[in-house]
């Protein structure tokens, strides 16, 4: 198993600190608690801090927010957010969910009436091993609240609207057993509970918003073919980061 790095070591040697090289402290993601003095955890976390700091920067902050940031909540740059494929996939399942729902409304809408649509939809997101997301959030959550008019002239019903995502999750080390961590091996999750216990860390929450706008057309089909449906999606560069 991957040792601890060395800075670890020198800090902790006169105290005979546990060694993540050990089978013991591979052992202890088993348990509850890792029965290691608070004092020792805070100084191993300090040092994957400052040893991600090159390689995770964004995952290297928010560990020592977890550790100096009193529970103040932190937002995400959103450009930095969406540039992993597995925050714009959830984003996608949304976005199609809301043109499924649009393109219903549309073949109830009688010619010359118009209509708004309001929706929501939530998708779960898991992080990739090894991604620098990953090390911030494993598990979260984007909510997206649509509004849409729908007008229909003739056989074509043109749509337009606004949908706000809410991208969240609270940071903290409630979930599994272990973590690996580069150059650190794994590191059991009852560390991170065990600070919080002890009053040396806290959770906090994490959030992202972004907004994009939806132009479209839905267009009636003739017996035997469907109708056509088209949607442009364009993130809006303004407001929150």
């Amino acid at each position: 198993m991957t040792a601890v790095a060395g800075k670890v070591t020198r800090h902790l040697r006169e105290r005979g600190p546990p060694r993540t090289d050990d089978a013991s402290m591979f052992l202890r993601g088993f348990r509850r608690r890792t029965g290691r003095p608070a004092e020792e955890l805070a100084t191993l976390f300090r040092s994957i801090v400052g040893d991600s700091r090159q390689v995770y920067p964004i995952a290297a902050d928010f560990l020592d927010h977890f550790l100096n940031g009193a529970g103040a909540s932190r937002t995400l740059s959103q450009r930095w957010l969406r540039s992993f494929k597995v925050i714009r996939k959830a984003e996608r399942r949304n976005q199609r969910r809301f043109e499924q729902r649009l393109t219903r409304e549309a073949r109830r809408l009688e010619d010359g009436a118009s209509t708004w649509v309001h929706d929501h939809w939530d998708a779960r997101i898991n992080a990739f091993i090894g991604t620098q997301l990953f090390y911030v959030s494993r598990m979260s959550l984007l909510n997206s609240r649509g509004s849409f008019v729908l007008a229909r002239t003739g056989p074509v019903v043109r749509v337009s609207g606004t949908v706000r995502h809410h991208w969240s999750d609270p940071y903290d080390w409630d979930r599994g057993r272990w973590v690996y961590i580069p150059r650190h091996g794994f590191v059991p999750i009852a560390v991170g509970r065990e600070l919080v216990e002890s009053d040396e860390a806290r959770d906090f929450l994490m959030e992202s918003w972004h907004v994009q706008t939806l132009e479209g057309t839905c267009r009636d089909g003739r017996w035997p073919r469907r109708g056509r449906a088209d949607f442009t999606w364009s993130l809006v560069r303004a407001g929150r980061p």
